[in-house]
């Protein structure tokens, strides 16, 4: 589940709770899967052990983000730098010990527990400290402790099905979070939609919100790039969404609420409907142009609290396919909301507002047929006669 509004909410945890401190104790599970630099390693408990000298008595001196992928930038020695780069998957998370997260995995019922919430509100502070009295916890995969001027935090990386990805990167080339994005996994995503183009700092005093606004020299597409763009791929808009290398952080969840401000059907090839003009953007691009900014800002905004989200939005709405007793589900405005596989995802969308597009083009089949003028002077063609029969 994971996605942009996910990852930008733990950055934001990490930027409140660890910014300053030290590492001093980690405790790494020898996961080939987990840490793909294990893979390749003849040695994987020293190459493991190796990764943990590195980072013991390092500061945590910032956090970033980039679609789906966060990092912590450590420094050590001077001016030595590292940068643990850390991938969810489908299922893992960062936990702070007594430190409350708000994410819910929608899946497993979490839909329905944050909907009740929201219809009995309690009114409580979402930021606050409460005891976890499981530590580590369940799945983890790593833990690491912290110190700070006598204060102590503990933090772990959870994951029950084993589809993240950290690695430590220690090239030169990483020393700035442009550099970073320049390098291996980081070099193959395209923008993050809920950057804006031009260059923003981060706040000094971080209290909520997008914990790193900077797009660190990947910006998103302008307009018109981003109509040549959709109209140049024959692909369903569904999965082209989903694309990292064009879209990076957009998940399942963010791709539907995007087509549902737009207005589009997920099954819907813009590219066999729209016609690519030079110099003109079709509305129905434009449309999507702006879904997609809106839905990714206004959830990194929310730090991924999907209670915070707009009541209009799609998003708590679209999980539970399964609850077949309870009939299909609906949006705050009465939208009936309906399921198909687009790409192999399952993908959740209102049919009486997402319709597939008409066809703007007009195929050569569909042209007028255009007779050929008789030519002057033509030789009729001889027929040819059968043998007579006798």
């Amino acid at each position: 589940m994971p996605e942009v509004a996910e990852v930008a909410h733990v950055c934001a945890l990490l930027r409140r709770n660890v910014l300053g401190f030290t590492i001093k104790s980690v405790n790494f599970r020898l996961d080939p899967l987990l840490f793909p630099v294990l893979k390749e390693s003849k040695d994987p408990d020293a190459e493991l052990e190796k990764m943990r000298s590195e980072i013991l008595n390092s500061q945590i001196d910032s956090v970033g983000r980039h679609g789906k992928y966060f990092w912590l930038r450590l420094i050590k020695e001077g001016p030595k730098q590292m940068v643990l780069l850390m991938h969810f998957g489908m299922t893992g998370m960062i936990k702070i010990r007594d430190v409350k997260s708000h994410l819910v995995f929608m899946e497993n019922g979490g839909d329905k527990k944050i909907l009740k919430e929201l219809n009995e509100p309690k009114g409580e502070d979402e930021i606050k400290v409460e005891s976890d009295s499981e530590w580590p916890p369940r799945f983890s995969k790593f833990e690491m402790e912290l110190v700070k001027d006598g204060l102590k935090r503990e933090i772990s990386f959870a994951d029950p099905r084993r589809l993240g990805r950290v690695r430590l990167i220690t090239d030169v080339a990483a020393a700035t979070n442009d550099g970073l994005l320049q390098i291996p996994p980081l070099n193959a995503l395209g923008p993050d939609y809920s950057k804006k183009s031009e260059v923003v700092k981060m706040e000094a005093n971080f209290v909520f919100g997008d914990p790193d606004p900077n797009n660190h020299g990947r910006p998103r597409l302008d307009l018109n790039a981003f109509n040549k763009l959709i109209l140049s791929k024959r692909k369903p808009i569904k999965s082209l969404l989903l694309d990292q290398t064009y879209f990076a952080g957009v998940g399942n969840w963010v791709a539907d609420e995007v087509l549902f401000h737009a207005k589009l059907h997920p099954n819907e090839v813009v590219a066999n409907k729209i016609a690519y003009e030079s110099g003109k953007v079709n509305p129905v691009v434009a449309r999507l142009y702006e879904s997609l900014i809106y839905v990714c800002e206004e959830a990194v905004k929310c730090e991924g609290d999907s209670k915070k989200f707009p009541s209009h939005w799609l998003m708590l709405h679209r999980w539970g396919k399964a609850r077949k007793k309870e009939g299909k589900a609906k949006t705050k405005d009465g939208l009936v909301l309906d399921h198909i596989t687009v790409g192999g995802r399952t993908s959740c969308y209102a049919p009486e507002v997402q319709h597939l597009l008409k066809n703007e083009i007009v195929s050569e089949a569909k042209q007028p047929s255009r007779k050929r003028k008789p030519v002057e002077n033509a030789v009729e063609p001889v027929k040819r006669r059968g043998k007579k029969k006798v």
